[in-house]
This record gives structure tokens, C-alpha cells and sequence, in this order.
């Protein structure tokens, strides 16, 4: 495996007031509240949510006793990654089972998958932000029965917006695979390319998710 260190691409979206959250959520505010002429040095105060972002969900966000964020393994955020084309898939709808068969030999076992739905192209439209293309609960089936160990989608959630019941996180982090949600649309240079991501949350002790810089090495 050799890696051009030179060449990362910058997965994660640039955290700001006013950028794109899931309906409902927190949204972020940074405040100066010392100024380098005043007071001798610039520092901010930021105000988040734990899924502000590109971020990582942690299991106890959606499973009772799940772990939080801050005691998950950085290893499973570290290893290769594929990068799985979905773009032709209209808003809205869900990533089934039929549509991963068709990746069944490039998907191996301690994968990282990551999506790439075109959704990311639509980031700061607002009708996406209800309209987003998912995964289904047999994709997230059949990407656990592959054996991979994070599952990545470049929108708000890998969930149906306004499901009556978060199925798809549920079998995901009830079965050990971590879930990297709000990549950015840079995801689109890497389609069907096996990549090293590097995606590490911030290590926040009990929290159900975290924001995360996410970057990516081509592998050749």
C-alpha cells in the first residue's frame, strides 16, 4: 500500500453560523468573547450540537448502554475505505439491498463504506434537508453481513427523514459499525476508488456523537 501524503482531500465541511443542520438541531454559534487589542488574545466560545457537521454517531446515540463517542475505539476510524457511486438514485429514496449487490466483490470485510448519494451537491438547498436519499434497514443489513466496520453518507443522516423508527441506525451501531454522516461533496473525486480515511471525533467522554475532519489518501 503506498500513500502520497502530499495528496489528502479534505472530506469534512467547514463548521460556520448559519450552515446546514438536520431539521431540529442546534444550530452553531461562535462568539468572540475576548479580542487580541482588549484583552491580549483572541478566544472564541462555541456553541454546537454533536451532529453538527461532518460527524460521527456513536452508539448510545440510537442504543440503550451503547457506548458514547469518547470511548470508541480511534481505530475504527483509521483503515481503508471504498467509495461506492449512488448518485442515480432520485432524492428521496432509500440505498437497498439491490442496489449494493452489484459492489458485493469490492465491499471486503473491515471496510469503511462511504456513500456517495449526489445529495452533498445540494447542501445548502433547503428542500434536501427532508428530501435526502437514505439507506435502507436491508442495505444496513447487508453492509453488516459483509463485515465493514464504519458506514459513511455525504448528507445529514443515513436515515429516512422523519422515519417513525431509526431502523437503519439501530442495526448499523447495534452491530458495531460506526456511522460517518455529512461528508462533503469532495466524496465525489474518490467514487470507485479504495481510499485511507482518517476520521477521528472529537473525544467527548458519554456523548452520542461528535464532529470529525475527515481526509482521505488515494491508495495506490
Amino acid at each position: 500500500m503506498i500513500i502520497k501524503t502530499g495528496r489528502a482531500i479534505d472530506l469534512t465541511h467547514m463548521i460556520g453560523v448559519g450552515m446546514t443542520v438536520y431539521v431540529g438541531d442546534t444550530e452553531p454559534k461562535i462568539e468572540r468573547v475576548k479580542e487580541l487589542a482588549k484583552d491580549g488574545v483572541n478566544l472564541s466560545k462555541i456553541q454546537i450540537g454533536s451532529h453538527t457537521g461532518t460527524h460521527v454517531n456513536a452508539p448510545i446515540h440510537f442504543i440503550e448502554k451503547g457506548v458514547g463517542v469518547g470511548e470508541l475505539p480511534v481505530e475504527q476510524f483509521i483503515g481503508e475505505a471504498v467509495v461506492l457511486d449512488l448518485s442515480h438514485k432520485p432524492p428521496g429514496s432509500a440505498i437497498s439491498r439491490d442496489d449494493l449487490n452489484r459492489y458485493g466483490d469490492f465491499v471486503k470485510k473491515d471496510d469503511i463504506v462511504l456513500l456517495f448519494t449526489g445529495m452533498s451537491l445540494h447542501w445548502d438547498e433547503e428542500w434536501a434537508r427532508t428530501n435526502y436519499t437514505y439507506l435502507s434497514d436491508d442495505g444496513a443489513e447487508w453492509l453488516v453481513k459483509k463485515g465493514v466496520k464504519v458506514v459513511g453518507i455525504d448528507f445529514l443522516s443515513v436515515e429516512k427523514f422523519g422515519a417513525k423508527e431509526p431502523k437503519t441506525h439501530r442495526i448499523l451501531l447495534g452491530n458495531g459499525v460506526a456511522i460517518i454522516e455529512s461528508i462533503s461533496s469532495e466524496l465525489r473525486h474518490l467514487i470507485g476508488k479504495r481510499i485511507l480515511l482518517i476520521c477521528l471525533p472529537i473525544k467527548i467522554k458519554g456523548s452520542d456523537g461528535a464532529p470529525a475532519r475527515a481526509i482521505a489518501y488515494p491508495l495506490e
